[in-house]
């Protein structure tokens, strides 16, 4: 495979080792990954419908690319400018282009190291990821350079789930707490809906109402199809990491993410479900999930994460604060291993040894994967 390719119409760095080959595209470093296991491939990851359209003008670049995941700095929406900044959604780091620094192959393992200057007075952002043989995970790793301040940030994985009501089972490392958005994400006045009950904390995940006196399970996805809404769930920060993971036994295998809930203080999930009405949506985003490990106050951005919230009242983090004379390292390793027809999710995911984890089912299984997880440390 040569460093650059084409991946759905965009430009992108390309790496692998024996079972994972990964493309990281040059505009927004959008990163998609196969994985190569024992019943055939799985690309678990999204890839906007509309990458061989014609864009709508004034999209960003953003959603232009939107594919698989991508690292926000500063994360969410950025709708209102903070003390005379004004950033896209999700920041540079997920819309500018990512300059190459190096690609480093060696003993089946291998290295793709990427780099972005942020605004003047914000320092840089330095993107590794390294792939190992025999380890069926990608190893993220943002390291923000000069950045001195307080700022949302994290990672914006995004899956597609099979096109069938809960097809998948969602599994995380138990909460401290959990919240619908303050506000509805969608208004119906712009062909955009919601379904779940706003301003409301979910005391558990199997029963989380809604706004017609319903209820829906998070436990499962698809949920209802026509809907498109956000979740976020406060991670417990004594843990050295944590887990969220989506288990899809019929189709026989279970993607994970693993970090330190100390540097990425939320897990939000984003229900992208056939909500959307308007360009470049038009009704046919479905099944999609975003699993993003995060520290912010939703998906509201700079202004809203920095300045007094509920989150900050409670006190759970909804910024990272940053020295601008230390590097701040930010990690997520993700993965995928097979499963039985008959998984029914996970229980935990705890540390094996030095180089394993072991996924333990419901039903007693365990599954050893191989994986340095003292990496998030």
């Amino acid at each position: 495979m040569g460093l650059l390719t084409t991946r759905e119409g965009q430009p992108s760095y390309a790496l692998e080792v024996d079972n994972v080959s990964v493309f990281v595209t040059v505009q927004g470093g959008h990163l998609t990954a196969t994985f190569r296991q024992k019943g055939g491939e799985v690309s678990p990851f999204f890839v906007s419908p509309w990458w061989q359209e014609a864009i709508p003008e004034g999209l960003p670049e953003c959603l232009t690319v939107l594919r698989g995941d991508f690292f926000c700095l500063p994360f969410g929406a950025n709708e209102e400018p903070y003390q005379g900044e004004a950033h896209p959604p999700h920041g540079k780091t997920a819309n500018a282009c990512w300059d190459l620094v190096s690609l480093d192959r060696r003993e089946g393992n291998a290295e793709l190291t990427l780099s972005m200057d942020l605004d003047p007075n914000h320092g840089s952002v330095e993107k590794k990821i390294s792939l190992s043989a025999g380890e069926p995970l990608i190893y993220q790793n943002h390291i923000v350079h000069d950045y001195n301040g307080n700022s949302p940030l994290g990672y914006h994985p995004i899956l597609q789930f099979p096109d069938r009501p809960g097809a998948g089972i969602i599994d995380i490392s138990q909460p401290v707490t959990g919240f619908t958005a303050p506000v509805p994400v969608e208004n119906p006045a712009n062909r955009g809906y919601s379904l779940l009950q706003p301003n409301t904390e979910i005391t558990g995940r199997s029963k989380v109402p809604c706004i017609d006196g319903t209820y829906i399970d998070l436990t499962r996805y698809p949920v209802p199809k026509g809907y498109e809404d956000i979740v976020i769930f406060i991670n417990d920060a004594s843990k050295t990491f944590t887990y969220t993971a989506a288990s899809f036994p019929e189709e026989g295998y279970l993607y994970f993410q693993l970090k330190d809930p100390k540097v990425l203080s939320e897990t939000m999930f984003w229900l992208s479900n056939g909500g959307r009405h308007y360009p470049p949506w038009n009704g046919r985003v479905n099944s999609v999930l975003g699993m993003e490990e995060i520290t912010a106050f939703f998906h509201y951005g700079l202004k809203a994460s920095v300045e007094a919230n509920f989150f900050q009242e409670k006190g759970f983090k909804s910024c990272l604060q940053m020295d601008g004379n230390n590097s701040t390292e930010i990690k997520l390793i993700m993965g995928v291993v097979s499963v039985e027809k008959g998984f029914e999710g996970v229980r935990d995911i705890v540390k094996k040894n030095e180089s394993a984890v072991t996924i333990l089912g419901k039903r007693g299984e365990e599954i050893d994967v191989p994986c340095r997880v003292d990496f998030l440390t």
